[in-house]
């Protein structure tokens, strides 16, 4: 199975809880779970040249009032 075509359809069925480990003692929150999700799709764009830099990375992860397009 191909990780990165899973996590899409996983994103597209919108049951995003089904990629945390059972085990994790604390769940991220729906929102910060989604954010984080989408950040990781953006980074494995097949065309390099719509890749995220580092930096957009980290501020789009930091930023609490970050809204992504559909």
């Amino acid at each position: 199975v191909n990780l990165v075509e899973w996590l899409k359809t996983v994103v597209a069925s919108k049951n995003l809880e089904q990629v945390l480990d059972p085990k994790m003692p604390d769940k991220p929150s729906s929102k910060a779970l989604k954010r984080a999700l989408l950040v990781a799709l953006r980074c494995v764009n097949p065309d390099a040249q719509k890749r995220l830099k580092m930096g957009h990375v980290i501020h789009m992860l930091e930023v609490d009032d970050f809204h992504f397009r559909d």
